[in-house]
């Protein structure tokens, strides 16, 4: 009984420094990843910064400030999403549960990305219900879970493809799926199921 007991202690400690390995590995990549991402916006105000600073005309100014505005809040926003990403690991993010319409937060994510993904030279493929599917869930995480995978679709996908985007109703839940070619060969089928 006692060996017993000391077996699971020790198995008790090896799980314990195994969740904290994956925990420390995981801020680590978390680290890396918001290291790398910065980066690019950063590097581009602070050579804006040093082009404002050197003799330059109205015209230029302008430009210079437009290109400062966008790229800051695009580090804004990269921050943001990594805070959301850190608290979503962690467990620690709050959730409000509300019925919605998926078929409406789907069509309205699409019209969001519409310009984006004309740019990109996508045409999306809908099948969605007429009717509205009901689904209990955050709108707030529905919409950046649809925002980051059209957003990945507009950047990977190959240009001239097709996305396919079906929601559907499969017992009691509501699947919304995204499917395309990607530029690069990958396998991968972004399922977004909600209660």
């Amino acid at each position: 009984a006692c060996a017993a007991q000391m077996n699971a202690l020790a198995e008790v400690a090896i799980q314990s420094a195994d969740r904290q390995m994956r925990s420390e590995r995981m801020r680590t990549e978390l680290i890396t990843n918001v290291s790398h991402d910065i980066k690019t916006p950063l590097t581009s105000i602070i050579n804006y910064v040093d082009l404002l600073a050197k003799p330059h005309d109205e015209s230029q100014q302008e430009q210079y400030l437009e290109v400062l505005a966008r790229q800051s809040m695009r580090m804004k926003k990269l921050l943001e999403d990594r805070v959301e990403m850190s608290k979503a690991s962690s467990g620690n993010i709050p959730v409000t549960f509300m019925e919605m319409d998926a078929v409406e937060a789907v069509n309205q994510a699409l019209g969001e990305f519409a310009d984006p993904l004309e740019q990109a030279g996508l045409t999306v493929m809908r099948k969605t219900p007429e009717e509205p599917l009901m689904a209990l869930c955050d709108g707030r995480h529905l919409w950046r879970v649809l925002s980051n995978c059209l957003s990945n679709v507009v950047k990977y996908a190959m240009p001239g493809t097709r996305v396919y985007v079906d929601v559907v109703k499969r017992g009691q839940k509501v699947e919304v799926s995204l499917k395309n070619i990607s530029a690069n060969m990958l396998n991968i089928i972004y399922i977004v199921v909600i209660h």
